[in-house]
């Protein structure tokens, strides 16, 4: 499914997204990258993947290093590794979203590089369907689980409210995920940045994306360099 408006997404989400409460959303600014955690993204000196002793051992270092922001937090290692994704700890969970504008915005966010834009190249918003709800107080070991599944975080940052953020929780973070519930929506490079002014329009932007000083300092710039 390829979109070349914002109607066409609409179009789309309306056709695809019969239970909207167990759908979920992830925009990227490549089509082609696949559905693997940060941490299936990173190998050890030796170009190995990382074991689970060495994987429980970054969420150790950080839990150490970072116990004056994590310390109500400092027992439950699923919320811990949801901070640590959030600021950029390579982990086993994968962002996701329960806004598909948010989504849109996030495969439209970022220019293309000289060599994407020489290429036949789209952008994607992942949609996934679940037949179960998430519970907001589901408990589980983040090590343990046998098979990938949902997690709502609590709201510790305004950016986890703004976004409609939640995770997945992959047992093998280095295997790409795929699932008969997962569909995607192509973007073309040529309609990227009118989506992107019309999202604005609806008030999405990287001052409500990101609500703080960075985020607002993002938008300023981006209107001033969007203006014609």
């Amino acid at each position: 499914m390829t979109i070349n408006t914002l109607q066409d997404f609409y179009k789309i989400l309306g056709e695809i997204t019969e239970n909207p409460e167990n759908v979920v959303f992830r925009g990227v600014k490549n089509s082609s990258y696949k559905l693997v955690p940060s941490l299936g993204r990173i190998y050890d000196k030796d170009g190995y993947e990382l074991d689970l002793v060495k994987e429980k051992l970054l969420l150790k270092v950080f839990k150490h290093r970072a116990y004056p922001f994590i310390k109500d937090y400092k027992d439950d290692a699923l919320e811990i590794l949801a901070i640590g994704q959030h600021h950029g700890l390579p982990t086993r969970l994968l962002d996701w979203t329960k806004n598909p504008l948010v989504a849109l915005y996030f495969a439209v966010e970022e220019e293309f590089s000289t060599e994407e834009k020489d290429k036949n190249v789209f952008s994607c918003v992942h949609i996934y369907q679940d037949s179960k709800k998430v519970k907001l107080d589901y408990v589980l070991d983040p090590f343990s689980v046998t098979e990938v599944v949902r997690y709502i975080p609590k709201h510790w940052d305004q950016r986890i409210i703004a976004q409609g953020g939640l995770f997945t929780v992959h047992n093998n973070p280095y295997e790409p995920w795929e699932n008969e519930n997962l569909s995607q929506i192509l973007i073309h490079k040529d309609v990227r940045k009118e989506i992107k002014k019309a999202l604005n329009r609806f008030g999405i932007h990287p001052g409500s994306i990101y609500p703080d000083i960075d985020g607002i300092a993002r938008h300023i710039k981006w209107l001033r360099s969007n203006i014609h």
